[in-house]
């Protein structure tokens, strides 16, 4: 049996301008339990982390992620993409501009509840540039809107065991993308 290995596909007539690559590789973490926290430092959610080492330092990453939170009624729960690279480097990625105070949360997505019983999707895609070729891992982090209070992942907020209510997973997935 013939096997073919190759750092890069390129169509025989190229690529168009500004264009990239294929799909190198794909990985993948689902988290299928909860995670709660009742404090406004956002903090690693357990189990919702994936590392990739890609194979050129010019490559690109794709990551998306989703899943679902909740919290009491009317309370807002952030969730924020982190990138470490070699395990040392720590960086806030795809997260919005710093308001006018310090205070204000920096988050990749946020959500809120009008019910306990209820959850709320959140999800986003960001294409990062690592530029490097040591392993990066993304994980997703949550914080609570005020500390008064907790939010969750993967559960409503009453826990209730009626079928009305759910369990459900969370995913973080990186693909690495050719330049």
């Amino acid at each position: 049996m013939s096997e073919l290995r190759t750092n890069r596909i390129v169509p025989r007539d190229g690529l168009s301008s500004g264009a990239s690559g294929g799909i190198i590789q794909v990985k993948q973490t689902v988290k299928t339990d909860t995670f709660n926290i009742d404090s406004e430092t956002f903090t690693d959610i357990t189990g919702l982390s994936v590392s990739i080492t890609p194979t050129r330092s010019d490559s690109k990453i794709m990551v998306s992620y989703s899943g679902t939170g909740s919290s009491g009624i009317n309370r807002v729960g952030h969730i924020r993409l982190v990138r470490v690279i070699g395990g040392t480097t720590t960086t806030d990625i795809f997260v919005g501009d710093q308001g006018a105070t310090t205070s204000q949360a920096r988050a990749s997505s946020s959500f809120v509840q009008t019910n306990t019983y209820f959850v709320s999707a959140f999800s986003g895609t960001f294409i990062d540039s690592p530029s490097t070729t040591s392993a990066v891992t993304y994980k997703l982090q949550l914080a609570a809107g005020d500390q008064n209070y907790e939010v969750h992942v993967g559960k409503s907020h009453d826990n209730s065991n009626e079928f009305s209510r759910s369990k459900t997973p969370s995913q973080i997935t990186v693909m690495e993308i050719s330049a």
